[in-house]
């Protein structure tokens, strides 16, 4: 029994020497080809593998632009990329004229409070975040809106349009356009959520797909029951499969937009039944109140031009006894803008 611990023991010792032996070689191969210690090596591939980590994940690389959609009335949207946390400030020449954060993937979106000015800009980003140096994009968007009547932003998107091309802050490299005449944004807020399609398979489950604002969250919902939430690519578009059959009969589908701190921007309701094509027609917006809102902000915001406002407060009258007067919480309807002698409504 001596004998054979004795021998177990003289086999691990000498796998113990070979191994040992093996890495003093490797060692010394390492050294004699790169001139640097294992330790060395091994920092150095840990800090690549740390880099590349960083960079799928935004970190270390500037902020950018992805989507620029402006309307012919100034207002619009714009979404990008930045390292994840960071503050993003996004300008209009000089003038600071939206902030959003990058979430976890670096992506970030914003809606322009205050609509473009008509001529040209240049639109620029500065990247902040904790204990790090601000970052300017390498790229500038050189925007040119139309000119247009003070107090009407309801315009026809043929003709003279906005123009939006990426270009080198520097003026090196290529450009690209992001944004041409007649190929017109997703649309002034209010028509920026819909539902157009609800499909079928042959197994019954369906398939619902829209458009929204790029890169915000839509949740769905099946007769106010929460079926689930989606969200939008940089094209604005969204595609949701329930992951439950929906039954025949009558139903609402009902979607919430989510820009920003996990607030309901917009909601719309669209009544279908089972079998029978959709009706978009048949759908209903609704816009919510936030502290600091007004209904000149609210109208400024849907319809892009804040004298509007008479339009929202006439269509919720048994709620606004003072259209001076609204409160967070509070839930407008979305007026037909065929009503009152513009483009139809499809929020």
């Amino acid at each position: 029994m001596q004998s054979s611990d004795k021998k177990y023991s003289g086999l691990r010792l000498g796998i113990f020497a070979l191994l040992s032996a093996s890495a003093i070689i490797a060692a010394v191969a390492v050294y004699l080809t790169t001139g640097k210690t294992f330790d060395e090596v091994a920092e150095e591939a840990a800090a690549e593998r740390q880099a590349a980590f960083q960079e799928a994940a935004g970190e270390g690389v500037g902020p950018s632009f992805d989507v620029v959609r402006i309307s012919r009335g100034g207002t619009g949207v714009i979404a990008g990329r930045a390292a994840p946390g960071s503050s993003v400030e996004v300008y209009a020449d000089d003038q600071l004229v939206g902030t959003a954060t990058a979430d976890q993937n670096g992506e970030w979106v914003m809606i322009l409070e205050e609509p473009l000015e008509s001529g040209p800009a240049e639109l620029s980003i500065l990247a902040k975040r904790e204990g790090e140096e601000a970052t300017e994009s390498e790229d500038i968007v050189v925007v040119s809106v139309p000119d247009r009547p003070d107090e009407d932003r309801f315009l026809e998107e043929t003709g003279d349009g906005v123009v939006a091309v990426l270009t080198p802050r520097d003026g090196v490299g290529a450009s690209r356009i992001l944004q041409r005449p007649g190929a017109g944004p997703v649309g002034e807020i209010g028509d920026s959520l819909a539902i157009e399609t609800l499909d079928y398979a042959p197994d019954g489950s369906a398939y619902i797909s829209g458009r929204g604002l790029p890169r915000a969250q839509v949740r769905v919902y099946l007769d106010n029951r929460f079926l689930g939430s989606t969200k939008t690519d940089d094209d604005g578009r969204w595609v949701f499969q329930p992951e439950t059959d929906i039954t025949a009969g009558p139903h609402v589908l009902r979607l919430d937009q989510v820009v920003s701190a996990g607030e309901v921007e917009l909601r719309i309701e669209q009544p279908f039944e089972t079998g029978l094509p959709l009706d978009t027609a048949a759908a209903q917006g609704s816009v919510y109140v936030h502290p600091g809102n007004t209904l000149w902000h609210i109208a400024r915001r849907i319809y892009g031009s804040g004298v509007r406002y008479t339009m929202i407060f006439r269509e919720n009258s048994e709620q606004i006894r003072d259209p001076d007067l609204i409160y967070p919480g509070q839930v407008f309807k979305l007026p037909d803008r065929a009503e009152n002698g513009a483009a139809s409504v499809q929020p």
